[in-house]
């Protein structure tokens, strides 16, 4: 969707063009130039041949990954799911940090609600035009960044900070993971990510998308589900349908040593999420040892991993950890 500057309330024409600040990972993808309409190779390299964004097309001539094939870009194009997104967010604090801008469509409301928008995004290109597509408005500051492997602390300096992002579907997992645990920076997650993800974040116990995501977001904070969005709302459309979560971030998550208990215990469970928890927690402690820090736990052996909410793995980590029984094989997350 093309916003219309003059729906931006106090742009001016002759108002500084905002800084855009680059990023060392950002700033390291290898540009490419443009030859006739079609991305060529990036410039430098020998040939197409050691490109690691070409493949080869019907014909067997190398070609070249898009940018948007390559970062796995769906540009939302609904003006209607935009505000809806943005007033998903919360009053305070008024400062939203947005991941992966894209070409500002969401960008746009968030700048009418409040006054301050970080937008992180890694596409070099986009994070050059983003404010002038915008008209240049005074509270938006542009980072053209990685947000999956630059500092957090860095991009997120000058917080707590709300974060609305459209996020792209190969790497919005791995986004919303490392973004949990960060209570410090980030009070509150309005993101939109592919409904499978979802669906598994706010899955309850017993429920058959129930599994490492859910406990994750469970031991960091709450998410629901607020609409789905189909795919003819992008550019281009995405062939699977996307959800947009809220997730309130815990002011007083458990302490990060019993939270890594709890999900080390989860994930050698979940590896064999059929069997009873008893037999996969064979690896992380003796038969006696599991079945006595299950009863002190208040935690049923027989009972399968999805079946579980997160406070029995805490309590299940805290039994093992306390009895002294963890460690025969070790523990530990992939």
């Amino acid at each position: 969707m093309t916003l219309n500057p003059s729906s931006l309330s106090g742009a001016h024409p002759l108002r500084p063009r905002v800084r855009v600040h680059a990023s060392a990972a950002a700033a390291a993808q290898i540009p490419t130039r443009s030859v006739r309409g079609r991305r060529a190779a990036p410039q430098g390299a020998p040939g197409t041949s050691g490109c690691r964004y070409c493949r080869q097309d019907r014909t067997g001539v190398a070609t070249v990954r898009t940018r948007r094939q390559r970062l796995g870009q769906h540009f939302l194009r609904d003006a209607a799911t935009a505000r809806a997104i943005a007033a998903a967010l919360a009053g305070d604090p008024p400062r939203v940090l947005e991941i992966g801008p894209g070409r500002g469509a969401l960008t746009g409301p968030l700048l009418e609600r409040f006054g301050h928008v970080r937008a992180v995004e890694l596409d070099g290109a986009l994070a050059a035009g983003l404010a002038r597509r915008l008209g240049d408005p005074p509270g938006l500051e542009v980072r053209h960044a990685d947000a999956l492997a630059d500092d957090l602390d860095a991009l997120a300096a000058g917080g707590p900070w709300q974060v609305a992002a459209n996020l792209p579907y190969s790497v919005g997992t791995a986004i919303v993971r490392r973004l949990l645990p960060r209570r410090d920076l980030f009070a509150l997650l309005v993101v939109m990510v592919q409904l499978e993800v979802a669906q598994r974040m706010v899955a309850p116990p017993g429920g058959r998308n129930r599994g490492l995501m859910t406990l994750e977001t469970e031991a960091y904070g709450r998410a629901e589900i607020l609409f789905t969005v189909p795919p003819g709302r992008f550019a281009p459309p995405p062939k699977v349908n996307s959800a947009v979560v809220r997730i309130g971030l815990r002011p007083d998550p458990a302490p990060a040593a019993a939270i890594e208990r709890g999900l080390s215990l989860a994930s050698l469970a979940f590896a064999q999420r059929r069997k009873k928890i008893a037999n996969p927690l064979a690896a992380a402690a003796a038969p006696a040892g599991i079945a006595a820090a299950c009863a002190a736990a208040g935690v049923d052996p027989g009972a399968r991993p999805q079946e579980l909410a997160w406070d029995a793995w805490l309590a299940l980590g805290r039994a093992i950890a306390e009895s002294g029984a963890a460690g025969r094989h070790g523990e530990g997350r992939a």
